[in-house]
């Protein structure tokens, strides 16, 4: 049994779902490649974002920069960093947070936005807020990191399953990144897990057809799923795109699960070399991983 460090853990998960966003972005909105995608590379419907971010890893970078910054979770400076970082790159952002964020710009309570959304047309069941929360998983440990992650989701995504699905995956990450095994971690996350759909969901996921939309738990189903039945980072990240769909997130997500699960060492190199800003990834999971709240 090779033993991995927990810093590594951490590395790799955030840096897992950096490359997973890569590696998905050619691939997002369109039908499931026809072949097996091996390697990162100019093509898919988008082949110009290539080897670059897209919203999963700018909105998570934000979280981590809030909190470190506050040195905790702030649901002000949260919003702030968020709405920074949207404001000098719009493109890519789901529906529910471009419409928080333009609420927040135009007057509204920056606390109120996403509540509105949700009570006058139930709004908000987007995987926006479950792709950002992998930075919560790892500074939080898993008894705390529930709470948080209620929080973190509701500044954009009220919904309930929503703040739910991203509970249940930053418990995941905060697990393995604490070195327990993935099945344990899906079972911890479920034995707090308070919305029946979701539970039922994640606790017989071979029962359900993988669906790459963009709802907060058909991702969380894809991405734990995935995680489950491959044996390495690449695998991973391969099965999410042949999905086609939302694959920058799925692909994202299941990325930073094997990168929990196998450590920053298993990452490809040659994936690393081909991704723009991957460096500062890894530094800011250093960072995250020291300031944590054990």
């Amino acid at each position: 049994m090779i033993f991995i460090s927990q810093v590594s853990r951490a590395i790799g998960a955030l840096t897992g779902l950096a490359l997973g966003d890569a590696f998905g972005a050619p691939f997002e909105g369109g039908h499931a490649p026809e072949h097996t995608i091996h390697e990162p590379g100019y093509f898919g419907v988008n082949p110009v974002i290539s080897s670059h971010f897209t919203d999963d890893t700018k909105q998570t970078l934000a979280i981590t920069k809030s909190l470190l910054k506050c040195g905790s979770f702030d649901a002000i400076d949260a919003l702030r960093a968020l709405i920074e970082e949207y404001s000098h790159d719009p493109r890519f952002y789901g529906p529910t947070s471009g419409r928080v964020f333009s609420l927040i710009k135009n007057g509204c309570a920056p606390l109120e936005a996403a509540q509105i959304l949700f009570t006058e047309g139930g709004h908000g069941r987007t995987n926006g807020s479950v792709m950002r929360g992998v930075p919560i998983g790892i500074f939080y440990p898993p008894e705390d990191v529930r709470s948080i992650s209620l929080a973190a989701s509701g500044i954009t995504h009220f919904h309930p399953v929503a703040c739910e699905a991203s509970a249940v995956f930053n418990t995941v990450i905060s697990c393995m990144v604490r070195g327990k095994h993935l099945s344990h971690a899906i079972d911890r996350a479920m034995e707090t897990c308070e919305i029946a759909e979701v539970r039922k969901r994640i606790a017989t996921p071979e029962k359900y057809p993988l669906n790459p939309s963009m709802d907060a738990l058909d991702t969380l189903h894809a991405s734990l799923s995935i995680a489950l039945i491959t044996d390495s980072f690449e695998d991973a990240v391969r099965e999410a795109v042949m999905l086609g769909g939302d694959t920058d997130t799925i692909a994202a997500l299941s990325g930073a699960l094997k990168g929990a699960e196998y450590g920053r060492e298993a990452l490809p190199e040659e994936w690393l070399l081909k991704t723009e800003g991957i460096n500062e990834i890894m530094s800011f999971a250093r960072a995250l991983w020291v300031l944590r709240k054990r």
